[in-house]
């Protein structure tokens, strides 16, 4: 049952308020004064408090905020005579939900303490996910005991100390690696080490979302700015306004939204879809890519400008099997979790499944060791898995030593490590047009079934071209 104090010195009209208030299903105390307010705080722990602006033994705008610091969670509605409006948007200010005039109309009292006890809960309950999400998404999160892993963990205790990372322009940070190495884990870290904590933290995959409607996304819209735009909307900027963004998969971001990020973190102002003016901004934006970036500039993939805005600061996390004396206790941490997230007994791992796992190259990294760990405890009846219910691949390698692929449309490459055969961009070669083939010559098709854009197929195309021309 929502508690409500009502901090009112004019009796009958306490009474009243409680009795409109004790019918519609609200625990309701009186205070008359200051003094007793303060003690009925602290005792009952109300979810809203109606706050009389006139006490006998002191000014209730000078108690609000003394109230609030005895009840952080409390939700204050200030009452006042007619004509003092002046003085409860002076309490509004102060940290007041609403404000009501006297005579005070029953009816709207009991609406408005509604209004307030639904705002609390929305606000109790966003509060509760977001502590839940903070102690998911802390350090502990990043499981290994590593150099790498340890530099990791270390690199972003210390920029959660960071006070610049409070300012309006927040130096950016850039995280690269394979995918499945853990980017997002370490982007939520970074934030709920550091003075955003408290604030949102907005996780948008570039990749996900439509070129034509990333830009209402991330920016917002009016009403009417294009055909499908029936109201306003706000951007994803705003929304983690105070926190931060994660631009996750950035390396894919289409060139044209290149130039509008770009724009956005050189002035920290937004623009929505539709809209005449800028809107100033104030998060901290967080980056990830798979990609090899310096390269992607260099092939006119990626702007050079904003490359460099965004690596203000760069944590680079190594591929899985770079760091191997982390996979034992990956494993058992993926273990414990499927575990107790499907109700099962808790699993081991023999010797032999366990040097299987330890010598697998893990290409999906973390993410692919987590999946394999998932599948197979969901498959396996036994308390210990055995190294051939992992069903772990192997790379195709010959009898020399060398390593085929087999290109689906294409040849069979055999790649000769001993005698540097072929190179790399011939294997590349290979590939784009085995794709291109498979199309039906339809560039954009390709370039999809690729995972690049069509202007980076067709660059590479050209390239090609111009290499076989200047080698006839």
């Amino acid at each position: 049952m929502p508690r409500i104090l009502i901090v009112e010195d004019e009796h009958v009209l306490a009474r009243n308020l409680q009795e409109k208030l004790g019918a519609n299903g609200f625990q309701v105390a009186l205070a008359h004064n200051g003094r007793d307010a303060m003690t009925a705080v602290a005792s009952l722990l109300p979810d809203v408090i109606l706050l009389d602006v006139r006490l006998p033994d002191t000014d209730g705008i000078a108690l609000l905020p003394k109230l609030k610091g005895e009840c952080t969670t409390a939700t204050v509605i200030v009452m006042t005579a007619h004509g003092n409006e002046r003085i409860a948007v002076d309490a509004m200010k102060a940290g007041a939900f609403e404000y009501l005039t006297k005579p005070i109309d029953l009816d709207e009292l009991a609406l408005t303490v509604q209004r307030a006890v639904e705002h609390q809960q929305m606000a109790d309950n966003l509060r509760f996910l977001r502590n839940q999400e903070a102690d998911s998404s802390g350090l502990d999160r990043i499981v290994g005991t590593s150099e790498s892993t340890q530099a990791l963990k270390e690199t972003i205790r210390k920029l959660g100390r960071t006070e610049a990372f409070a300012r309006p322009d927040a130096p950016t940070v850039l995280i690269t690696g394979e995918t499945g190495t853990g980017k997002d884990l370490a982007a939520r870290a970074i934030h709920y080490c550091g003075p955003r904590k408290d604030k949102p933290f907005i996780h948008v995959n570039c990749t996900a979302l439509p070129a034509n409607l990333f830009e209402s996304e991330l920016f917002g819209h009016l009403r009417g700015a294009f055909t499908s735009a029936n109201q306003s909307k706000r951007g994803l900027f705003e929304v983690a306004h105070g926190g931060t963004i994660f631009l996750d998969e950035i390396g894919h971001l289409d060139m044209a939204m290149q130039a509008k990020l770009l724009q956005a973190i050189e002035t920290r102002e937004i623009r929505p879809v539709g809209a005449t003016e800028a809107r100033a901004i104030n998060v901290h934006i967080i980056a990830a890519t798979n990609r090899n970036l310096p390269a992607a500039v260099e092939s006119g993939e990626f702007r050079r400008d904003l490359y460099h805005r965004l690596r203000v600061i760069e944590i680079s996390i190594e591929p899985l099997r770079n760091r191997r004396q982390d996979i034992q206790l990956l494993v058992r941490h993926f273990l414990d979790k499927h575990c107790a997230r499907f109700g099962m007994r808790s699993k081991t791992v023999s010797r032999e499944a366990m040097s299987a796992l330890m010598a697998h190259d893990w290409p999906g990294n973390v993410r692919e060791l987590s999946h394999l760990v998932e599948s197979t405890v969901l498959q396996i009846e036994d308390d210990e898995l055995q190294a051939h219910d992992l069903h772990l691949s192997e790379p195709k390698v010959g009898d020399n030593g060398d390593l085929r692929v087999d290109v689906v449309g294409g040849p069979t490459i055999v790649v000769d490590f001993e005698r540097g055969e072929p190179k790399l961009d011939d294997i590349e070669h290979a590939i784009l047009m085995a794709a291109f083939e498979y199309t039906g010559h339809n560039l954009s098709r390709a370039a999809r079934i690729l995972g690049i854009t069509r202007e980076a197929l067709r660059y590479r195309l050209n390239r090609m071209s111009e290499t076989a021309r200047g080698d006839a």
